[in-house]
């Protein structure tokens, strides 16, 4: 993303700006007449374009910083005005908390990350008096660019305004994208392990047992969720980046971050592959968010799978250039393409079968364990799952399918004896259905986020 277009907006002149500063004076005297301790928050925004889109977005997530600060600190905010002006955003909050313990918990938020020290949040006493960082404790604030003190770099001009504006911008930019970007890694962490924790599950590791496995535990897919969190949030964080590019090179772009991914999976559970294919399926979707909410695109389930497919249109054509691993075997012998033709496809096993499945049965009362249970002997009974077929054949696959389908018939929610007897039938004939538990992943991280789907990047087209 260029610096420039993220800062578009109207230059102000130095008499807007004075003028302002007399307005805000104006606002913090009105507000001191009760005789509170007031915090006059501003950003410290160089150059002539005072307000645009990222910046506001910015001070609002201050804002909502501070007041979560004062909350923890069960401090109560009296009175709150918020302004924004096209000399920049303005917030006052009185309390009648004294302004030195006040004044310890602002600095602490203006030092609390690289894009925080844009903050500016004065802190004046009852009388007006604005309470210096010295009093507290404090060093004088720092150069955002050269670490300097402030007062020793800014009356010499070392840098220029553009150099300081586009130093701020970028910090404003780095921290919406690195905020957002970490809350879709920690949905798709915690599908992962909202995923192995679903007891029971048919030959799968769960709370209960290994399942047909006798090289993993419940820990093992614990080491291999948290050892790829830092993969999803990289996977977000390209797809945001890669923005304006076309979705199959995103996806040409993901292939060697997915495999130095594997590499750490296989690092954290000691040569296990717990994850191969979410590596692939989770981290599809994730940089498909990055790229729609960079985009100013809304988000639902629909567009989500619609962007995973024309990232990975071509992806089949691994087959003819892949290694010889069982899933090239499985494809060449039986034409069954796994979660590559899933994904090509739009994911349709989980927007048509498990996604709606998972969702009637939570509305219906079910805890997420046992709705997720369910949505996963569904799939079982309707997704070609190449570990099942490796396991067996695809005459036996087939077979068990037909069983579970006429099993079911007459009860499409089967209970938890049903299920823990499948899972010993499926422990006997040494069955693990690993595909679909991986679309199950997928399916509760679709549901997870849903909790932000309409959220887009604040500089975008799309923003309301």
């Amino acid at each position: 993303m260029e610096i420039e277009r993220l800062r578009e907006g109207r230059e102000v002149t130095l008499t807007e700006v004075l003028d302002a500063r007399e307005r805000r004076v104006v606002r913090q005297n009105e507000m001191l007449k009760n005789g509170d301790t007031l915090v006059s928050f501003t950003l410290n925004m160089p150059g002539p374009v005072k307000q645009f889109p990222l910046a506001q977005a910015f001070f609002e997530r201050g804002l909502a910083r501070l007041e979560r600060a004062l909350d923890r600190q069960h401090i109560q905010v009296n009175s709150k005005t918020v302004f924004f002006d096209v000399t920049g955003s303005e917030a006052f909050l009185s309390t009648d908390v004294p302004a030195l313990e006040i004044k310890k918990i602002t600095s602490a938020l203006e030092e609390s990350s690289q894009a925080s020290r844009l903050y500016d949040m004065d802190v004046l006493n009852s009388c007006g008096q604005k309470i210096e960082r010295g009093e507290v404790g404090l060093p004088p604030r720092t150069c955002i660019i050269c670490g300097r003190p402030v007062l020793d770099c800014a009356p010499r001009r070392i840098h220029s305004a553009d150099e300081l504006a586009r130093t701020a911008v970028k910090l404003m930019y780095d921290d919406e994208c690195e905020t957002f970007s970490s809350r879709v890694a920690e949905q798709a962490q915690r599908a992962l392990l909202c995923e192995v924790c679903v007891s029971p599950k048919p030959g799968l590791v769960d709370r209960f047992n290994n399942g047909s496995h006798r090289d993993m535990d419940l820990f093992t897919f614990i080491n291999s969720a948290c050892a790829l969190a830092a993969y999803f949030r990289q996977c977000v964080l390209l797809g945001i980046e890669c923005a304006e590019r076309r979705p199959d090179e995103l996806f040409r772009m993901l292939r060697l971050p997915g495999m130095e991914a594997e590499e750490a999976m296989y690092a954290a559970t000691g040569g296990v592959n717990a994850h191969k294919g979410a590596i692939f399926s989770v981290g599809v979707l994730c940089a498909a968010r990055g790229w729609l909410w960079a985009r100013g695109e809304r988000v639902s389930s629909e567009r989500l799978a619609h962007t995973a497919a024309a990232m990975t249109t071509n992806v089949n054509d691994d087959f003819s250039v892949a290694h010889d691993t069982a899933g090239v075997r499985i494809f060449k012998s039986c034409g069954v393409s796994g979660v590559r033709g899933e994904a090509s496809a739009g994911f349709p096993s989980v927007l048509k079968t498990a996604l709606p499945l998972l969702e009637k049965l939570l509305e219906s009362g079910a805890s997420l364990n046992d709705a997720a249970a369910v949505t996963l002997v569904r799939l079982i009974c309707e997704v070609d799952d190449t570990n099942m077929i490796r396991r067996s054949s695809l005459e036996r696959f087939r077979a068990v399918q037909r069983e579970l389908k006429a099993q079911f018939k007459s009860n499409s929610v089967p209970s938890k004896t049903e299920i823990e007897a499948l899972d010993r039938k499926f422990i006997s004939e040494n069955l693990s259905p690993g595909g679909c538990a991986d679309l199950l992943a997928l399916t509760l991280l679709l549901h997870f986020m849903k909790e932000f789907e309409n959220e887009t990047a604040s500089w975008s087209a799309g923003r309301a």
